[in-house]
């Protein structure tokens, strides 16, 4: 499995990089300082992933997302950064980050976030998902019933959430399954209201807090498994422990 560091702080990425090895010793991890070298390092690797720090000397910000999706569209993101508000959180998912880790975390809630995202979880911070702010009714939604919503969808609605979730653009979308982009507008119209979702944003937390997992390792479908830790259903921060971090195989 090739993952890409983006980070410029070097003692960051050695760090990270024991705590990926801790996790997986088939992850062969690459480097990048800036937004630059990251895209060259995706010309020439094909990678499952990206972790990409927000906070950049020579881009900072959201800027630093959409910076590299616009470039690299179709490798999965997720998010580092020490920034956890709400709404900076919503606009990187919004920009198509499929997960968000806080530095502030603790090494091995580190571990855990890490661990989920490799697995195809959806990984978003405790301040996000215990926050309702301007949800409203969707954010309610029993777990049961959101998995439930998620598996009338038909076919090829699961393929089309599938690579919504995983931060996909219509037009990425469109071109992945061979269809045009107001085929791909209809679908993900018709998949927020079978979720109860508004936007991309709410569909991404909805399947969060729902344990909705969609596979980014290989284009998986979504599913749902006893396997699968929401931040709702992990301990807090200051009660985590090592045997409450998820195994995946």
């Amino acid at each position: 499995m090739n993952l890409l560091l983006v980070d410029d702080h070097a003692l960051f990425r050695e760090g990270l990089r024991a705590l990926l090895a801790g996790i997986s010793p088939g992850v062969n991890l690459r480097e990048a300082a800036c937004v630059k070298g990251a895209i060259a390092e995706c010309t020439t690797t094909r990678f499952q992933m990206v972790l990409l720090d927000l906070g950049l000397a020579t881009t900072d910000g959201l800027g630093t997302l959409e910076a590299f999706r616009v470039a690299i569209p179709e490798v999965p993101v997720i998010v580092l950064s020490g920034e956890e508000n709400p709404r900076y959180i919503k606009g990187a998912i919004d920009l198509g980050a499929v997960g968000f880790i806080p530095k502030a975390h603790t090494s091995k809630l580190m571990i855990a976030a890490l661990r989920f995202v490799l697995a195809g979880g959806i990984y978003l911070p405790p301040t996000l998902l215990h926050d309702e702010g301007d949800m409203g009714k969707p954010s309610a939604a029993p777990a049961g019933a959101v998995a439930a919503a998620f598996a009338r969808l038909s076919p090829r609605q699961q393929e089309v959430a599938t690579l919504l979730l995983q931060g996909q653009s219509n037009k990425v979308i469109a071109r992945r399954l061979a269809l045009s982009e107001g085929t791909v507008k209809a679908h993900v119209s018709a998949i927020f209201q079978v979720v109860g979702a508004r936007s991309r944003v709410e569909a991404v937390i909805i399947a969060a807090k729902s344990g909705i997992q969609a596979e980014h390792m290989g284009g998986g479908s979504i599913s749902t498994s006893s396997r699968v830790h929401t931040l709702e259903r992990m301990p807090r921060t200051s009660q985590l422990c090592e045997s409450d971090i998820p195994e995946f195989a």
